[in-house]
């Protein structure tokens, strides 16, 4: 069986090629050059490596892991990544000449990812994935994906883990502008037998990955104290934090410069040059801290939720509505288009379109640049919204929340 994703065959090919791009132009020009202008400072595994094909997952801190992972190990293998990176013509020429990519789409099934796992690994060749599935949102390493434990299980395969250190600030997924300095540190944790996990569950292996790649930005720079400057510090952080912890409003937080504050009561905090918070009236000192709290709070609303079903929970208006064919866009609605979700659906409604998707059908929801995606009944909507600084990625928290999911 092929497996492919938008008529993508996703079966290795070309091996050849990038075994030698791999071992000749990256590793002796690029890496060199690009790994001390990014200061990718991950350390070389000096121990012994599987001797057959291997699974490597890595905590995704920034967009730049890929780098510190082929510094710390030496051996080729291809990489789980989003088909978000090949959308524009000119990336999709450029990155799979470099790189024989295995495709995901945020928000869909891995069934054919899966499939291609599968087929790279006996044809010898190693895969390298970010279990979490995104690079983390607030610091923090976020839950391992379920089906990793699983997939690890049955395929029988050795384990390595690679854990980043520091690097989240070198651009957060909520910012705008790159920091002109800041490493990114890390390097091999562990190698785990297939004999060694063969003896453990799949939730036994999940949790055994999510430790050795747990990590928080926060509580490490408090102890390292390494600038990542930048201009406009703050910028666009209210996509993330969105509940004052003064006055409690919500999508009152706005952005300007360093500074993040509350237009309803006036709580302003200041971003330092170590993205830690500063301020007089300091509730939290990171953004990890003040995440946790908001979502403790949307939690701690699911019986009210769930006592009105039908009621609109958050909404976004002045939308664009998109359905993604292959690499083509279809235009739905260009304007007026309003993103809603309710204790049972959501709800995506325009002048021209109405659909209403019961969340337990739904077959993902997830962030995606400027807005959310939603796949349901093997069809891939993109809700874009307008105003680019609305938190949409509280749609994924509310929905997990409702779904009794563990970990928001």
């Amino acid at each position: 069986m092929q497996s492919s994703v938008d008529g993508r065959d996703l079966s290795p090919k070309h091996t050849w090629w990038y075994k030698f791009f791999m071992a000749v132009p990256v590793r002796c020009f690029l890496l060199p050059i690009g790994g001390r202008y990014l200061r990718i400072k991950t350390d070389r595994y000096k121990g012994k490596l599987p001797d057959r094909p291997f699974i490597m997952v890595f905590n995704h801190a920034t967009d730049y892991d890929f780098i510190g992972t082929i510094k710390a190990i030496k051996p080729y293998g291809r990489f789980v990544m989003s088909d978000e990176l090949i959308k524009k013509p000119w990336k999709r020429r450029v990155i799979m000449f470099a790189t024989n990519g295995i495709y995901r789409r945020k928000g869909e099934n891995a069934n054919n990812v899966v499939e291609a796992i599968k087929q790279t690994l006996d044809q010898g060749i190693n895969v390298f994935m970010a279990p979490e599935g995104q690079v983390t949102m607030n610091g923090v390493t976020a839950p391992i994906r379920g089906r990793t434990g699983r997939l690890i299980k049955e395929l029988g395969v050795d384990l390595v883990t690679i854990r980043m250190q520091g690097g989240y600030l070198i651009k957060p997924k909520w910012a705008g502008s790159k920091s002109k300095k800041g490493p990114l540190f890390g390097g091999v944790v562990a190698v785990h037998s297939s004999e060694e996990l063969s003896e453990m569950t799949p939730e036994q292996i999940n949790d055994l990955i999510a430790h050795d790649l747990e990590f928080n930005f926060f509580e490490w720079q408090k102890e390292n104290h390494i600038p990542y400057d930048r201009e406009n510090r703050a910028e666009h952080m209210e996509k993330i934090l969105y509940r004052c912890p003064k006055c409690e409003s919500m999508y009152k937080l706005h952005s300007e410069g360093d500074d993040l504050f509350c237009i309803e009561c006036g709580y302003r905090v200041n971003v330092d040059v170590y993205g830690l918070f500063q301020g007089e009236e300091v509730v939290f000192d990171n953004l990890y801290d003040w995440d946790v709290w908001q979502k403790e709070w949307l939690r701690s609303q699911r019986p009210v939720w769930e006592a009105n079903p039908d009621e609109v929970i958050t909404s976004d208006t002045d939308c664009t509505l998109i359905r993604m064919h292959d690499n083509e866009t279809e235009w739905m609605s260009k304007e007026d288009v309003t993103l809603s979700i309710t204790f049972n659906e959501v709800i995506i409604e325009s002048p021209n379109v109405s659909m209403r998707m019961p969340l337990k059908d739904l077959e993902g929801l997830a962030s995606v640049r400027g807005g959310m995606s939603v796949s349901y009944k093997g069809e891939y909507y993109k809700v874009l919204c307008l105003k680019y600084y609305s938190p949409m990625l509280r749609y994924r928290t509310i929905r997990r929340i409702i779904m009794n999911e563990k970990d928001i």
